[in-house]
């Protein structure tokens, strides 16, 4: 049993399963909501899900209007754009995301500025005499990916171009108010996306599982997600049209994004969000590559844990030593991605070696703050990037 009292945060609400969507008339009502504004962004728009989003909603409310320009990997100028456009539709008492982790935060972000002032830099984590959040508009979040958990998350991301930096802002109240969570509006996704997000929410779920701030509710979440990714990912990937498998990984993703919102994230997130902000290279893919050289690192401080991800993800550690066994999931974990065909190198993604440097001095400030279950130096930093260069 956990020591101590811990703190735990998720969503007041969730509609799981195909059709959930058709719910949203009663989602409406419960909010009371007048004036509804969605915001999505191009590739969802054209999948044709925000005009049936529209469409279903417009009976319910007296006016709906919408935002479908949101950027991949958003900008502060991307969240500027989907703020003023908010502004100008007036007075909107329900925002609703639809789409991955992008769009989900570039609402949060365009929510906190809307309804508290200033620019979304004032309430970066970290940044001195932080600005506080009093207020926001509320929040319906229908993820179309299933990958990133920001429906249940405590945090909103963002880059900074000027920085080159991936930076984030922290607050309990930016966990949606209620989660849609439909297979159905999943099916369009592509295979490479597919392939991305799922090994992001794999990545969310091991991290929060291995942590040094876990507890007995995320370690469980983590432990279903973990199961639900590696019995469904590849079917997803390969056969979009399987609803099971889809539904499947949006729960696994849910489940992970309640995971690692309350128990912290490690040093894949730090070297990946680096990445990230400085390439544009999607968070996904990012994770993916640098999932592999972060457990065969931290495996040794957490060898039973790491040795029950491989069996999670169907090795058999019968008779094997722990080190052995722990290693059994970095093999899973690298057998997994290239199944799924994602990237294996970061030169495949067009990092440049040469840059490593620069991408060691913007990770490590942010490297031992996190629930990684080693401590980590530049040198070990560099020798991460390195490895998976």
């Amino acid at each position: 049993m956990t020591r101590g009292v811990i703190n735990l945060e998720m969503p007041k609400r969730t509609y799981f399963g195909p059709g959930a969507l058709e719910r949203i008339g009663d989602v409406v009502r419960q909010f009371d909501a007048r004036n509804v504004f969605i915001i999505s962004d191009q590739g969802v728009a054209r999948a044709g899900l925000v005009k049936s989003l529209i469409n279903v909603t417009r009976p319910h409310a007296r006016r709906v209007s919408m935002f479908d320009k949101t950027e991949p990997e958003p900008t502060i100028q991307s969240v500027e754009k989907a703020l003023a456009a908010l502004k100008k539709a007036h007075d909107v008492d329900l925002l609703i995301s639809l789409g991955g982790g992008s769009v989900m935060d570039t609402a949060k972000c365009a929510n906190i500025v809307a309804m508290n002032g200033g620019s979304i830099l004032d309430y970066e984590d970290g940044r001195e005499n932080k600005r506080a959040i009093d207020e926001l508009i509320p929040h319906v979040a229908v993820p179309t990916t299933a990958g990133t958990g920001s429906e249940a998350t405590v945090w909103a991301i963002f880059i900074d171009p000027t920085r080159k930096f991936k930076s984030g802002i922290q607050d309990p109240r930016l966990i949606a108010d209620l989660v849609m969570l439909d297979p159905n509006v999943t099916a369009t996704m592509p295979p490479h996306l597919t392939a991305a997000t799922g090994m992001d929410a794999l990545t969310h779920a091991i991290e929060a599982f291995v942590s040094v701030c876990s507890n007995e509710f995320t370690d469980a979440l983590a432990v279903k997600a973990i199961m639900l990714i590696a019995d469904s990912l590849r079917t997803a990937v390969d056969n979009g049209g399987d609803i099971g498998a889809r539904g499947n990984m949006l729960l696994a993703s849910y489940m992970a994004g309640i995971a690692f919102s309350n128990s912290s994230c490690g040093i894949v997130h730090t070297l990946a969000e680096t990445l990230g902000g400085f390439y544009r290279i999607p968070h996904g893919v990012t994770n993916s590559l640098m999932l592999p050289s972060v457990m065969e690192f931290n495996s040794s401080a957490r060898r039973d844990k790491f040795a029950r991800i491989a069996e999670l993800m169907g090795e058999d550690t019968r008779d094997l030593s722990g080190q052995v066994a722990a290693d059994r999931s970095v093999a899973a974990v690298r057998r997994l991605s290239k199944d799924i065909r994602l990237p294996q190198a970061l030169r495949e993604v067009g990092v440049r070696k040469s840059d490593i440097s620069a991408l060691v001095a913007l990770a490590y400030p942010w490297a031992n703050i996190s629930g990684n279950p080693r401590e980590v130096t530049k040198g070990q930093l560099r020798e991460l990037y390195e490895k998976t260069f």
